[in-house]
């Protein structure tokens, strides 16, 4: 992910002049997709296995940025926070899904990209 002036350089044309508002509600709902999804899926693998793993909490992330981003700039603060949590249960949903089907992902990328970026 990196940090926030990545989202800087979209912007740096000048065609995005006097739309501020977007790039500073780029910056809040991308955060809040991305730590939304990030507790439920720490949360939601905790219940469904018993154990912590930091990986997961990587992978929950990242299925909340490719949640929102597709909608970063337009959609409300609240919206991101729903996204997030929804992103995180299909991430969980297709990891047990894969696990079901024994297909072999064990960065869980198409899970990740596929399942949370088509939500």
């Amino acid at each position: 992910p990196g940090f926030f002036n990545k989202i800087l350089v979209t912007y740096e044309s000048g065609s995005m002049n006097g739309q501020w508002s977007a790039v500073g509600r780029t910056a809040v709902t991308t955060t809040l997709a991305g730590c939304t999804a990030a507790l439920t899926t720490l949360f939601g693998k905790r219940l469904l296995s018993g154990h912590w793993n930091v990986t997961d909490v990587c992978n929950g992330l990242l299925g909340g940025f490719a949640a929102i981003t597709g909608g970063c700039s337009v959609v409300e603060p609240w919206a991101a926070i729903i996204c997030g949590f929804l992103a995180a249960l299909v991430l969980l949903g297709c990891n047990k899904l894969a696990e079901r089907l024994r297909y072999d992902d064990p960065l869980e990328a198409s899970q990740l990209h596929g399942g949370c970026g088509a939500w």
